[in-house]
């Protein structure tokens, strides 16, 4: 049960950046718009499905949800985020 939530954490980060780069390389998207949609990923989206993972095992308050937007601060759970780890 535990691979299989990793494994669902991985395709929710990992695919919408494949397919942000696949579209760049195939010329769908101009770079400013890459830039634009990448800033996106990285400020909003990504904190945001971490500190939904991070709510779900615990280790997050949901008032202390907003927290996880601020920069570098996913370092602190990258253990249990990425690898599963306590």
């Amino acid at each position: 049960m535990k691979i299989r939530n990793i494994f669902i954490y991985y395709v929710a980060i990992f695919i919408p950046l494949a397919l942000l780069a696949l579209s760049l390389k195939l010329n769908y998207i101009n770079p400013n718009v890459f830039v634009f949609f990448l800033s996106i990923y990285v400020f909003l989206y990504h904190p945001f499905i971490s500190g939904l993972r991070l709510i779900v095992l615990n280790k997050l308050e949901k008032n202390n949800f907003w927290k996880i937007f601020i920069p570098f601060r996913e370092i602190k759970y990258f253990k249990i985020l990425f690898f599963g780890l306590e």
